[in-house]
């Protein structure tokens, strides 16, 4: 198949997933609670999600390239 071989980069990890209705405020207190281990991820490998769910309200999905993941990260979310 064509372009099979290409490199894409590196693939996002979902490392968190906040629904409504409290999406934004769980959000915030989980990247609070591990801004140490955040501020080590580089600003291009760190993706915040945020959209409108079908039945309304905001959610947040938040993922990180694979390559930049922090040890202990997923062991504590």
């Amino acid at each position: 198949m064509a372009g099979e071989l290409r490199p894409i980069g590196t693939r996002p990890k979902l490392v968190a997933s906040f629904d409504p209705p409290d999406a934004g405020e769980e959000f915030r207190r989980w990247r609070n609670a591990r801004a140490g281990l955040l501020a080590r991820v580089p600003a291009g490998a760190l993706r915040v999600e945020y959209g409108r769910a079908p039945r309304g309200g905001l959610f947040v999905r938040v993922r990180i390239d694979e390559g930049e993941l922090p040890p202990g990260l997923l062991a504590g979310s």
